[in-house]
């Protein structure tokens, strides 16, 4: 597929009030605007000015829109994974025809008091259990969960992160997409390995590593990024080896949501896209959209074969027959593949 990358600037009385990062996609002879980077995201929002956001309408969007398409010449707009409400309204990029995305991000309030939100979101028997899990790590020595402060700490965390990523990847049978090169300068550079220092002589990096390491290994990692009051969390790996069933992915996500919750400069937790165990344990689910509008009649009948794949995709995420079945078939293959 080929991409260029269109980065659409509105102005009013000659300053920028939003800023959205796109990209325009081109294949089978159809120009699809979309946004920069998307099949790595798990919500997109764009930037925008704080009074802006707050008045402008849908049908004020679609016309902007609308004019972006016409000028790169693409025929479709497909903006997916955008929250239905954010910062206190409905998403401005939701347009009228906007459908449900297929999977949802899950996200929670962090009360001060981390207790709280342990016995609210789990029984009494998980929490034992996963205390217990806990104390098996720590019997394991040399334990310790760290958010990666200096370079030579993320540089081996990332390193984890890759490895252990590459093995859940090839034992589940789905793809890696840490694997290419892109996306393995991508957290390189937003962890602040590929980066200058600034004034200070410090690294900028808009994501945290965390890591949970326990008998001389780094047994899990956790992606994280901090805005305005939330917490982020991208994306996680977990070794698998010996300590695998000790839950060492569990144990660092508790770990981090119970410092979180004693930051006072936080008070929500943002675990992401998609639906996992270990997200619906702490968190409920928010619905994101997806906006399509075609502009040609070649974006028409791309809208129709989109409209159509998501649906499905939607009915295969959320089917609890069809999306486990998906997983052991996958699982399977992965293994055959293996032993072959």
């Amino acid at each position: 597929m080929n991409c260029t990358p269109a980065i659409v600037v509105a102005r009013h009385q000659g300053e920028p009030v939003v800023i959205l990062p796109l990209q325009l996609e081109r294949s089978a002879g159809t120009s699809t605007l979309t946004f920069l980077g998307h099949q790595n995201g798990n919500q997109n929002t764009g930037l925008w000015n704080a009074d802006f956001y707050g008045k402008v309408t849908p049908a004020e969007m679609q016309d902007l829109l609308s004019s972006a398409c016409r000028q790169t010449g693409a025929d479709l707009l497909k903006l997916e994974n955008i929250p239905d409400n954010w910062h206190g309204r409905d998403h401005p990029l939701v347009l009228e025809s906007a459908t449900p995305s297929p999977s949802p991000v899950f996200a929670c309030a962090l009360p001060a008091d981390f207790g709280q939100l342990f016995n609210a979101t789990h029984s009494k028997s998980a929490r034992k259990n996963l205390l217990r899990k806990e104390r098996h790590l720590r019997d394991a020595g040399d334990y310790r969960v760290a958010k990666a402060v200096d370079r030579a700490d993320r540089q081996r965390g990332l390193d984890a992160f890759f490895e252990q990523r590459a093995v859940r990847a090839k034992a589940a049978g789905i793809p890696n997409v840490f694997s290419q090169a892109p996306a393995r300068t991508f957290l390189s550079s937003a962890l602040g390995l590929n980066a200058t220092t600034d004034m200070k002589g410090e690294a900028n990096h808009p994501l945290d590593l965390w890591y949970l390491e326990a008998g001389g290994h780094i047994r899990a990692t956790y992606l994280c990024a901090e805005h305005g009051k939330t917490l982020y969390a991208y994306s996680n790996s977990v070794a698998h080896d010996d300590m695998l069933p000790n839950s060492p992915g569990l144990v660092l996500i508790k770990e981090i949501i119970e410092r979180a919750c004693m930051d006072p400069t936080l008070d929500t937790l943002d675990l992401g896209l998609g639906e996992e165990r270990y997200k619906t344990d702490w968190a409920e689910p928010v619905l994101l959209k997806d906006s399509l509008l075609a502009i040609s009649w070649k974006g028409a009948l791309r809208l129709r074969l989109e409209a159509a794949r998501l649906k499905t995709k939607a009915h295969l995420r959320n089917s609890a027959t069809l999306w486990p079945l998906i997983r052991r078939l996958r699982k399977w293959k992965a293994g055959f593949s293996q032993r072959s």
